[in-house]
């Protein structure tokens, strides 16, 4: 029998394949990406991503023991990073970029046991096909194998000369990465934007630097924006409320909650009654998430700590020290701080992330019973009659932080008989129907839980908001159908991308009532509870404040915002004229002082009280 390390061996073959089989895959490729997502990298750059791909191919033939082995890495090259580009485009708008290696162990989680599949197994496979493939002897493999070290040293000893050289001659949309995508290819994308995330990585700021962003930041300080039309101004804070002893929060993050009604007939409104009526109290304020159909945990971040992000990637997954942010600066005003998620304790890195944060319990999928599962989702309701429970039974007397991110709803939205389809489900696009029954279900045990709260609790702080939209099908094909969205990332309008980011919002401002919020982006949230419990020092987010008379909801590659009248605005990268130049000055000393207080030496919690309270009495 012929083997194919004796194909191998034929001269026409040995001379041929680095060439034509790369290439068959990688038309194969672009073939796939095409047809299933509608992902077309355009001709004159798949044709240089082409020979770019081929260079290393024939690198790595060069310096391979097997020619199949080879062959099957390439095949997984272009796989993992084409067509799995296509599919992260059309859910999520984005390809594959680096910061997505701390997403691998979510993903996985997310898909089940096909994500080791699809994730781990391909992963994995090019590692052992790479090292256990290489042939270490005979001059030709040497220099093939130098040539393949040499490149990422040498972009590794002179990073920004490199980058920029890239920048200039392959192109750059920071604010666009799939318009990136198209226009350099598969290849030359993933490591141009390696390159970045090497190039762009910084030092810990020094107590200096830190001082000066503080100094800034304090100059052009505004308070939380009350005072625009259709807003609350400030209210008078109660005797009670005075200080935070006595006083509940209950905080609900309510996973993809959004109201589908604009994508279907208007003319019917698909949530409970009750939420629309006390939704119109607050005159339908909405927060503004820094995500899109996913990265939960980069809401939950702003909303307990303060700080914008602007990152696709999860800062959960990053690691970062132990801060004070509002469930430590609970607990140290005497508040028992309880977190609590029906998923497992790891997603997304929050057994290790909410002890850094402050909390003292959490509350993961172990703890709650599975009496009343949705596929493979608690039910809200009964995560809210569980943890109503828990709270009575281990009360000890301190008031309680109690902070909630619900599970159901979570794509891909499955149905159960027990709740029937509250609209038609339209097979060749199921998400929109199965997605509007899960927020009708929803609304109703969110409703039931807030006036439960509400009798039994009735000067209780209680915050509910959406932590992202929903996926609704490849290339956003839900919204898209009817003009919600047009186009893509970077040809969104101001008005539109803000719309991409909006989620219901309600803040209940025990006997006060609902609260008139307007636009918040989710990280000004963490400034206003505390307010409301009437504590002086609001701890690390008044250290950034934000812009006088501006509401700035940062993005990645972009910020979006209202200016002093309410009208929205879209800043791009390097756009320093007018509105832009004070939000871009704002949100790199914002970035500053973040990367000191989670990732560096937290000179900002250091530094003499004089100087921190200049900048917290600029946020009151």
């Amino acid at each position: 029998m012929v083997g194919w390390r004796n194909i191998g061996e034929k001269s026409i073959w040995r001379r041929s394949l680095p060439w034509a089989a790369p290439a068959l895959l990688y038309l194969a490729a672009y073939a796939v990406a095409d047809l299933a997502f509608g992902i077309a990298v355009s001709p004159l750059a798949a044709a240089i991503d082409l020979a770019a791909f081929n260079l290393l191919a024939a690198l790595l033939f060069l310096c391979a023991r097997r020619h199949w082995a080879c062959l099957l890495l390439l095949a997984l090259l272009v796989a993992v990073f084409f067509v799995g580009s296509g599919a992260k485009i059309a859910l999520l708008g984005r390809p594959i970029m680096p910061e997505d290696v701390h997403s691998v162990v979510a993903l996985v989680r997310i898909m089940g046991p096909s994500g080791w599949l699809l994730v781990v197994l391909p992963l994995a496979l090019m590692a052992l096909l790479f090292l256990a493939n290489l042939h270490l002897r005979g001059r030709v493999a040497a220099i093939a194998l130098a040539a393949l070290c040499l490149a990422p040293l040498l972009a590794g000893a002179f990073p920004a000369e490199a980058l920029r050289l890239a920048d200039r001659h392959i192109g750059n949309r920071p604010w666009d990465q799939r318009e990136n995508f198209v226009e350099r290819g598969p290849m030359l994308h993933i490591l141009q934007e390696s390159l970045r995330a090497f190039a762009t990585r910084r030092p810990a700021p020094s107590e200096a630097e830190i001082a000066a962003a503080l100094a800034r930041l304090h100059r052009s300080a505004g308070t939380f924006p009350h005072t625009r039309a259709g807003i609350d101004a400030p209210l008078p804070m109660p005797a009670a409320y005075q200080t935070a002893s006595g006083r509940n929060v209950h905080v609900l993050l309510l996973e993809s909650f959004w109201d589908p009604t604009p994508l279907l007939d208007p003319t019917r409104p698909i949530l409970d009654p009750r939420f629309y009526a006390l939704w119109d109290e607050t005159a339908r304020s909405t927060a503004l998430s820094p995500t899109f159909s996913g990265g939960t945990a980069n809401a939950e971040f702003e909303l307990l700590c303060g700080f914008p992000i602007d990152s696709w990637a999860v800062k959960f997954e990053l690691g970062f020290n132990q801060s004070p942010c509002l469930p430590s600066q609970l607990r140290d005003r005497g508040y028992r701080t309880v977190a609590s998620h029906p998923n497992d304790a790891g997603f997304w890195n929050r057994l290790s992330a909410y002890p850094r944060l402050g909390f003292e319990t959490f509350w993961a999928k172990p703890d709650f019973a599975p009496d009343e599962m949705i596929a493979w989702m608690l039910s809200d309701r009964s995560l809210y009659r569980q943890i109503d429970a828990r709270l009575a039974a281990e009360a000890d007397g301190r008031p309680v932080f109690n902070y909630v991110v619900t599970l159901y709803g979570h794509w891909t939205y499955e149905m159960v008989a027990e709740r029937p389809a509250v609209v038609p489900i339209d097979p060749a696009q199921p998400e929109l129907g199965q997605f509007a029954t899960a927020m009708y279900y929803k609304s109703v045990e969110l409703m039931d839980e807030i006036e439960r709260l509400r009798a039994a609790d009735p000067e209780a702080l209680i915050v509910a908001f959406g932590d992202h939209l929903p996926n609704l099908g490849y290339n956003w094909g839900g919204y898209k159908n009817n003009g919600f969205f047009k186009g893509g990332w970077g040809d969104f309008p101001a008005e539109m991308y803000l719309r991409s980011r909006e989620t219901p919002l309600l803040v209940i401002d025990g006997s006060a009532g609902p609260l008139r919020l307007g636009r918040q982006p989710l990280y000004r949230l963490n400034a206003l509870v505390q307010e409301r419990l009437g504590i002086e020092n609001a701890g690390i987010a008044a250290l950034v404040p934000p812009p006088e008379g501006l509401t700035v909801r940062p993005v990645p590659d972009s910020v979006i915002g209202l200016d002093e009248s309410g009208a929205p605005f879209l800043c791009q990268p390097q756009q320093v004229d007018g509105i832009c130049a004070a939000v871009d000055r704002w949100l790199a000393d914002v970035k500053l002082v973040a990367h000191d207080i989670f990732d560096g030496d937290a000179h900002a919690l250091a530094l003499p009280p004089r100087q921190r309270h200049a900048v917290t009495a600029a946020a009151r």
